[in-house]
């Protein structure tokens, strides 16, 4: 009886009251985010999510840092070099854009979930991509998991009042929502982010008790297991992200102003840790390509007068032949390269460009909506707490930091503008949503502090109601819900709107790249195999979902195509999208690059003419005019 009791009591009060609360919530954010994925989910839309998820199946299925989605410029890059003989690039082809943590993670996950990579060609009611779905489920727990971090640093911070708001605030945040269904790494970012600003506390704990003399023997060695702590996070988000690794500067100043008598030992420790984390694949990035971020390293070059949009990725700067006679004469710089092309005046141009542009649209909206201006108040505002204070100060260090690294090393994918992004927000002729927002990238790095700054906007909003001196808890409360259903009006105004369609064609279509490598069958032909490499305007769609080799669309047909045709693998299909037929007759067509692809495939449609010795003589117009394939006919297409 007595045990009984006991357990009733735990139901109701104790352990299992809270277990219930948790399941219950548990239940509650599941279907969430059910209904979000059911209403609101596409398939992928991000360049960069794509790249990744084949990044991540090669290193799932033994290939190593493989990637299928070849730059022309990581070709110069990785031959300039000539640590990657040519015969070992011609098999399989070294990823040098991304850092390692991400793929890691989605390649560990593609080990322990049933993901299936061929469609079913022949049912034709496929909306959803399997693979796509179960990264979402990743990248979903992970939000979940910051949320949790959100509250706990809430109730350490403030009260529990503050701490449900903020998660509330969070989980009613669409941009959150729609980085945990892009497949980027934002939000693995957001989780390293958030376990940063928990150590900084703890350090904050361990320089107060160092006024303690008598205790200061025996918190030192954790003082200083924390302050690499920090370091390793710092470098593990580094390794996802290379901009993360900004913020080891405003780390370092903080345990410069708050770290106390052991401040100077602190900061070698915390940048030894950093270094030891990033230290081995940078070190691999300098011996394949000669840069510390490889390819990653020119974003820094791009949007600028020089290399507008997507130029410098699309180039070639180096000649095969100029390579083997300057090697074989010992000189090291054979032409000029991408640093060299842009001066200083540009990349200031291109900051102060971005930084204005930050200030007027992303600033007042970095996390979401209005109420990051409330944050943005909450920041600016000083706390009596020293613990606030002290957050508070990293915090707008990291905000400005990140706001520089965002503004500098800004490229075309962040341009709302773009032909991709204009051809995404129009779902089969609906209005729909218009769910990709214009931060919504893998540029944008202010974001990963907006969680943080919700605790501090909601904070600021019960000091100063607290300041009415209204003695009733209601009060808090129901004002508490309101700044809640506020914030979260705009996502769920979204379920009143038209739905997007689930296959985000154009330009991309899961089930029609796939098809792509059998096409050449109609024609009596061998269909395509894995290793044939295609070109095409979308080579990380064709990539991950074609599992196919593909190079990026050069920036001229002559003589970039037939540089890599020749002296790199022959292209046994070329495949436009979209992204090359449909472009602006006069600006872009009649542009002064007279070899350019919009001459070429209007060549094709108009006049049905393929230029003398072109290699690519077979022509599957099943899609055209919007979309084309070119392939190979000698041979069989071997």
């Amino acid at each position: 009886m007595f045990r009984f009791q006991q357990y009733i009591n735990s139901i109701e009060e104790g352990i299992g009251a809270k277990l219930i609360r948790c399941v219950v919530l548990l239940l509650m954010l599941v279907g969430a985010s059910l209904i979000y994925n059911i209403n609101f989910t596409r398939n992928f839309t991000a360049p960069e999510a794509m790249d990744s998820a084949q990044l991540a199946r090669n290193i799932a299925e033994g290939n190593g840092f493989k990637t299928q989605f070849i730059r022309p410029v990581a070709i110069d890059m990785l031959r300039q070099t000539g640590n990657v003989t040519e015969e070992e690039l011609k098999k399989s082809f070294p990823d040098i854009t991304h850092p390692p943590l991400y793929p890691l993670l989605l390649a560990g996950w593609m080990k322990l979930m049933p993901f299936k990579f061929e469609i079913d060609l022949n049912n034709s009611e496929l909306k959803r991509y399997q693979p796509e779905i179960l990264i979402y489920l990743l990248n979903q727990i992970l939000f979940f998991v910051a949320l949790l971090q959100v509250f706990r640093l809430g109730e350490e911070l403030f009260d529990s009042l503050v701490a449900w708001c903020s998660s509330l605030v969070f989980v009613g945040s669409e941009l959150y929502w729609q980085f945990s269904a892009s497949g980027l790494s934002t939000m693995l970012l957001l989780v390293l982010f958030l376990a940063l600003a928990k150590a900084l506390l703890r350090i904050e704990e361990q320089v107060s008790l160092q006024s303690t003399e008598g205790v200061k023997a025996q918190f030192t060695g954790r003082f200083f297991c924390m302050t690499c702590w920090i370091g390793a996070l710092v470098g593990l988000g580094c390794m996802t992200r290379y901009g993360f690794g900004l913020l080891i500067i405003p780390l370092v100043v903080f345990i410069a102003w708050f770290g106390g008598r052991f401040r100077w030992r602190a900061i070698l420790f915390t940048l030894l840790a950093f270094i030891i984390v990033i230290s081995p694949w940078l070190g691999r990035n300098i011996y394949l390509s000669g840069n510390l971020f490889g390819t990653s390293g020119l974003a820094l070059y791009a949007q600028t007068y020089e290399f507008p949009e997507d130029t410098i990725e699309r180039t070639l700067f180096f000649d095969p032949n100029e390579l083997t006679e300057a090697r074989s004469s010992g000189v090291k710089v054979i032409k000029k390269g991408v640093a060299e092309r842009v001066g200083f005046w540009s990349l200031a141009d291109k900051l102060s460009r971005n930084v204005r542009q930050l200030l007027l649209t992303d600033l007042p909206r970095f996390s979401g909506g209005w109420f990051a201006v409330i944050c943005l108040i909450g920041l600016a505002v000083p706390f009596r707490n020293k613990r606030l204070h002290r957050l508070r100060v990293f915090l707008l260090l990291s905000f400005v930091i990140l706001a520089i690294g965002q503004a500098l090393g800004r490229t075309h994918l962040s341009d709302a503008g773009t032909t991709l992004v204009e051809l995404i927000r129009r779902p089969l002729g609906q209005v729909g949503l218009a769910e990709l927002a214009p931060n919504l990238s893998g540029d944008n790095l202010i974001v990963i502090i907006g969680p943080v700054s919700f605790l501090f906007g909601m904070g600021l909003f019960f000091s100063l109601l607290d300041q009415w001196r209204v003695n009733l808890p209601e009060m808090r409360l129901a004002s508490g819900g309101l700044i809640v259903l506020a914030s979260s009006l705009p996502l769920l105004l979204s379920f009143v709107l038209a739905k997007p369609y689930p296959v985000a064609d154009p330009p991309y279509h899961p089930a029609r790249i796939q098809y792509l490598k059998s096409m050449p069958k109609e024609h009596g032909l061998q269909e395509l195999k894995p290793e044939n490499l295609f070109m095409s305007d979308l080579p990380w769609a064709v990539a991950w979902y074609g599992n196919q080799d593909s190079v990026w669309l050069t920036r001229s047909v002559q003589p970039d195509f037939y540089l890599i045709n020749d002296e790199f693998r022959p292209i046994k299909a070329l495949y436009f999208t979209e992204m090359t037929t449909d472009q602006r007759y006069v600006s872009r067509i009649f542009a002064p690059n007279i070899s350019n692809w919009e001459r070429f495939v209007l060549a094709i449609q108009v006049n049905k003419y393929l230029p003398d010795g072109f290699p690519l003589l077979g022509v599957e117009d099943t899609f055209s005019p919007r979309q084309w394939l070119l392939f190979d006919i000698s041979s069989a297409a071997q």
